[in-house]
């Protein structure tokens, strides 16, 4: 897996880095992980659970390193759990979201949670 700390042709890296505004609603420090408010909102919670390293996409982590993509996948569902007092749309229910291949448009592996709406 091709992992650098940025990439400068990266958004989201702009956004953890301070180049370009974002919202980060929270992070894991210890873990390495970040989840950020969607700059295009799908629904009225649509925030992307992600590596703070770079990682060219969510089907590069997963092959390899499985565990760590696990670990993603549980950062986001404990985050979508933990904010449920911040964003009671939450409470009756969520998706999380992955893209893989040609629908991974912007080049760093994340997972997508939405409220249900």
């Amino acid at each position: 897996m091709s992992t650098n700390t940025q990439d400068n042709d990266c958004p989201f890296c702009a956004i953890l880095s301070g180049e370009e505004p974002g919202t980060v609603i929270a992070r894991d420090d210890e873990q390495g992980f970040v989840l950020i408010q969607s700059i295009h909102p799908e629904s009225s919670v649509h925030w992307l659970a992600m590596p703070v390293e770079h990682v060219a996409s969510t089907e590069a982590l997963e092959a390899a390193d499985g565990e760590q993509f696990l670990n993603l996948v549980e950062f986001a569902i404990d985050q979508a759990n933990a904010q449920t007092a911040n964003y009671p749309e939450l409470t009756s229910g969520y998706t999380l979201k992955l893209h893989f291949g040609a629908h991974e448009t912007v080049p760093h592996a994340k997972v997508h949670i939405l409220n249900v709406e």
